[in-house]
């Protein structure tokens, strides 16, 4: 690993900035748990207005403000506060964009990430609502959501774009989740019927988001197993998203086993997960972390 930069270049004001990280998305958090990005889109709002709208401390209210400011999710000018043009986009409820929720997801985990020290010495993933910080709905609903919020911002529209189904009839969604792929799929293939397969945490965030998109004659929920789910070998397309990465060896070669047998001949498998092709510093740095957190 290359490192820049020489020991001239060392402050001690790096370590206490990774200490201090975490405050980051501490504000993050609570800007989007207390609906404040909401609440000024479009508007040019005090600190005094925006704590009477969410029933706050006016005194604390102006100091997350000015935070919020500091951080580039507010702009502000006088004593008005009014959305930054990267929080209009992504962190505003409701705009197609949005990805509060997959920030409240990955905020969930603090408690298990502060215990990193024991899980590293244990060798053993410990969720959010094991360490009580948030209780097993609200993770699934946060999780399910916040991937749905990065399917709908942009990675669904890359899926479609990528794939020719033309011709396609039945897919298997093996560990769908939300199905959020699945809904953007049967959208742009109005021949194309979807089977997701999940646990039933998951499905429960997937039923009303198929039913808001109208897609209840082309999507079935079918909670199981992935591996051991029982199904017709009659699947033109078998769609594998975000499974790969968490899955061991053994675990992934049994899933394209089953992938495989599910299909009629000339199918087409589809895995879409994470990819480690681009070798930049900033890539590294982010796979690394990314293979710490699974």
């Amino acid at each position: 690993m290359h490192r820049t930069g020489s020991p001239v270049d060392m402050d001690p004001e790096q370590v206490n900035e990774l200490a201090r990280n975490f405050w980051y998305s501490a504000i993050l958090r609570a800007g989007i748990k207390l609906d404040v990005f909401s609440i000024l889109e479009g508007n040019n709002l005090t600190s005094g207005e925006v704590a009477r709208r969410i029933g706050a401390s006016p005194r604390y209210v102006q100091a997350f403000l000015d935070c919020c400011g500091v951080l580039d999710l507010l702009d502000k000018e006088g004593d008005q506060y009014t959305n930054s043009p990267l929080t209009s986009r992504f962190l505003v409820k409701n705009k197609k964009e949005y990805v509060g929720d997959h920030a409240l997801h990955h905020t969930n985990t603090w408690a298990s990430w502060g215990r990193l020290d024991e899980i590293v010495k244990e060798g053993k993933t410990l969720l959010p609502y094991e360490t009580g910080f948030v209780d097993a709905p609200t993770y699934w609903t946060d999780y399910m959501i916040g991937q749905h919020n990065r399917a709908e911002s942009g990675q669904a529209r890359h899926l479609v774009e990528s794939l020719d189904l033309r011709g396609k009839h039945k897919m298997l969604d093996l560990g769908g989740g939300a199905a959020s792929y699945s809904i953007a799929l049967c959208a742009a293939n109005p021949d194309l019927h979807a089977v997701v397969v999940d646990q039933k945490e998951p499905l429960d965030v997937a039923r009303p988001l198929v039913e808001q998109h109208d897609l209840g004659n082309q999507i079935t929920l079918l909670e199981g197993d992935f591996l051991d789910t029982h199904l017709e070998p009659d699947y033109d397309v078998v769609l594998i998203s975000g499974v790969v990465l968490i899955k061991s060896e053994a675990d992934c070669r049994a899933l394209f086993k089953v992938a495989y047998d599910k299909m009629l001949p000339g199918g087409m498998i589809v895995i879409q997960d994470y990819m480690r092709l681009d070798h930049s510093p900033t890539r590294q740095k982010l796979d690394a972390l990314e293979d710490l957190y699974v």
